[in-house]
């Protein structure tokens, strides 16, 4: 094949010259270089505000998306940014639950029997997150969806020790966390100089 060609049929021109590997370690780099003080706190609000790291972001978030989703469901305004850029990616229309705990409600267009899929920008310890993210699910179901994934930018409960976020949703209602990227430092495990093909996600 030559140069036109390949730029063609792939998807995005980033896909024609960088495996899928070093996309994903690019992208968590450029997530990471907004953490302030380099302690592994991430400004979710900063990572959502730049349209380069969304487009990439969604990109990889389509990845993880399970056959036959509906609609994408998020929490207002937190997840508003990068579930609109997850939309325009895959053409899913969405909608959004406001309030939190038993007040959580969801708004927009919605149909039972849906096919609902969970997007929450960032996670933390299961203490703190899940219920935001138990929240939403349990608001989506409440209005006779079904749910099956809550998918993330970033799971900074990874190595945290405690009950991980993943572990409660898969109790409570039997749903599947994937979050595309540990939000600690852990540059060595995505190093872009490693020849070894492993799904950084």
């Amino acid at each position: 094949m030559n140069l036109a060609q390949v730029l063609r049929t792939a998807p995005d021109a980033p896909s024609a010259f960088q495996s899928a590997r070093q996309r994903s370690a690019e992208l968590y780099a450029d997530i990471l270089a907004v953490a302030p003080g380099g302690d592994g706190r991430v400004d979710i609000e900063a990572v959502q505000s730049r349209p380069s790291i969304l487009r990439r972001t969604a990109a990889l978030l389509a990845e993880a998306l399970p056959p036959g989703t509906d609609r994408l469901v998020c929490a207002a305004p937190d997840g508003i940014a990068v579930t609109t850029a997850l939309a325009l990616h895959t053409g899913l229309p969405f909608a959004t639950v406001t309030g939190a705990g038993d007040d959580a409600r969801l708004t927009g267009e919605a149909h039972a029997g849906e096919h609902a899929v969970v997007v929450v920008p960032l996670v933390g310890a299961a203490q703190d997150a899940a219920p935001g993210a138990v929240s939403v699910v349990r608001a989506v179901l409440d209005a006779g969806m079904r749910v099956s994934h809550v998918l993330s930018v970033l799971d900074s409960s990874s190595g945290s020790g405690d009950r991980s976020v993943a572990d409660v949703l898969q109790e409570r209602y039997e749903v599947r966390f994937h979050a595309l990227f540990p939000a600690l430092p852990t540059f060595s495990a995505f190093s872009t100089t490693d020849q070894k093909e492993v799904d950084p996600r």
